[in-house]
């Protein structure tokens, strides 16, 4: 069992240093997306296997016997998922959504990670699902969640290029320089399938991107993810690469706005984060050598 949404922040829940808020109406939809792709089965088709099976998995890693959330009144009361879904703590909502995709067939949790995303952008929401964890794409929490610990990961992987091009993608977003920010997201994520591909000659993003995937470092489901990245990214090269740009921006301004540059950068770092992260747990491991015994003799 892994840890939750609730337990990897449990920190700035406590500090109330990350807010949570979930409308009614992304809950419902929610709870018609996780039904909608739940295996049913029973007689009559009533039973809801997979809530079942992540209700367990909930109680185990809560170490309660009983589920609550809110009722009619706004009192706590014991709770079905469905209600818990629509009444239950926001936090708790998103450890739902976690164990149901780890207690799911991992076509069904695809297919689910898709339309929840969607549904997520649909409501305005900052919230997304990657790789079957719930994530938010602002600027604070992303910088801290994401920026940081991919610069970590970066530097304890020896892969010092794109360290160093992803920092700088960081610094040209937070001196204003937001083209050159998205221009330097885009190189760290090819210098970061390069560290994990294992290669150094020159090839372009189409290119490192069939290899990655074809190395199933990245798995298929994200090729549309990361060519809708490159499409980005290349959009602001031809942009500030058109006649004039570098000798002033005429009468119409020209700048990408500072929330794209901001998607950009953090995007690319949730993307370096989970190819080197997906790299490291696919590398052999050291073998160990074995631990002498006590009662060995010398």
């Amino acid at each position: 069992m892994r840890f939750y949404f609730s337990r990897r922040h449990s920190k700035a829940l406590g500090e109330k240093s990350l807010k949570l808020t979930i409308p009614l109406r992304l809950r419902v939809a929610i709870k018609r997306t996780l039904n909608g792709h739940s295996e049913w089965g029973g007689q009559f088709d009533e039973e809801n296997h997979t809530f079942a099976r992540t209700e367990y998995a909930l109680k185990s890693f809560y170490g309660e016997e009983i589920l609550f959330a809110y009722n009619e009144a706004g009192k706590l009361a014991p709770s079905d998922l469905d209600n818990f879904i629509t009444h239950g703590f926001p936090e708790r909502v998103f450890d739902l959504i976690e164990a149901w995709c780890d207690k799911s067939e991992e076509s069904k949790a695809i297919e689910c990670e898709r339309e929840l995303n969607t549904i997520f952008e649909i409501h305005n929401s900052p919230w997304r699902l990657l790789n079957k964890s719930i994530i938010r794409v602002d600027s604070e929490y992303l910088h801290s969640e994401v920026i940081a610990k991919t610069q970590a990961l970066l530097r304890e992987n020896a892969a010092a290029g794109a360290l160093e091009e992803f920092s700088e993608a960081v610094s040209c977003l937070t001196g204003g320089q937001d083209k050159d920010a998205i221009i330097n997201a885009h190189k760290s994520v090819e210098s970061v399938m390069k560290v994990c591909l294992g290669i150094e000659e020159p090839k372009k993003f189409g290119e490192l991107l069939h290899l990655i995937i074809k190395s199933k470092i990245v798995p298929e489901y994200y090729r549309e993810f990361l060519t809708h990245f490159e499409k980005l990214a290349l959009a602001t090269v031809k942009e500030r690469n058109l006649p004039a740009r570098a000798h002033g921006q005429g009468a119409e301004p020209t700048e990408v706005p500072k929330p794209l540059a901001e998607f950009a950068v953090h995007l690319a770092g949730a993307v370096n984060l989970f190819m080197i992260q997906r790299w490291i747990d696919s590398r052999p491991k050291e073998e160990e050598l074995p631990t002498p015994e006590d009662d060995v003799p010398f």
